[in-house]
């Protein structure tokens, strides 16, 4: 058993990192004190002491488990992306839903929008986690009537494709 003031708990209850912790302090307190040699006597950094030496309460031996579910740091960076662009960029996916990232990007520079590729991607990474986007349909996912994968060109054809095509068949003869 170990005694630490009001609280009594058994050795089978407490983690072996728990253990290894609390040998850390019993060093610390035996010799007096003296972080840096329990630091080179245990192979830790001295960060890693001082950072559980300001957690451990000896009243409560469970202030020396280590949460790894709860590592999310308190601040996290919200994205600065303005409404209308994220809005518009869901608007192109819908009218265009082969489009990529890149044509997307294309398309914003000529409206003269100042966005990143990636930052496009994470956007639509977003509303799409988050529901707010519907699935679009990708050219890999775009099936003829055969029930085969169509090509590009058999569903999305830029404007003044058949014109061009007609002209290269006058040209040829």
């Amino acid at each position: 058993m170990i005694n630490n003031g009001d609280t009594c708990q058994s050795q089978s209850n407490i983690s072996e990192d728990v253990k290894q912790k609390i040998e850390w302090f019993d060093h610390y307190e035996k010799y007096g004190k003296n972080a840096r040699l329990t630091c080179r006597h245990f192979g830790i950094s001295p960060d890693t002491f001082y950072r559980w030496k300001r957690r451990y309460d000896p009243q409560n031996l469970s202030s020396l488990e280590d949460d790894k579910k709860n590592r999310r740091p308190k601040n996290l960076r919200e994205p600065i992306t303005p409404l209308h662009v994220i809005s518009r960029i869901e608007v192109l996916k819908e009218i265009n839903p082969a489009w990529s990232n890149g044509d997307i990007l294309t398309q914003l520079k000529n409206e003269e929008v100042s966005i990143s590729c990636s930052t496009i991607g994470r956007i639509m990474k977003r509303l799409k986690t988050s529901g707010h986007s519907r699935k679009h349909t990708t050219a890999s996912e775009v099936r003829n009537k055969r029930g085969k994968k169509a090509t590009r060109h058999d569903y999305d054809k830029p404007t003044g494709y058949d014109e061009y095509i007609s002209l290269l068949k006058l040209w040829k003869g």
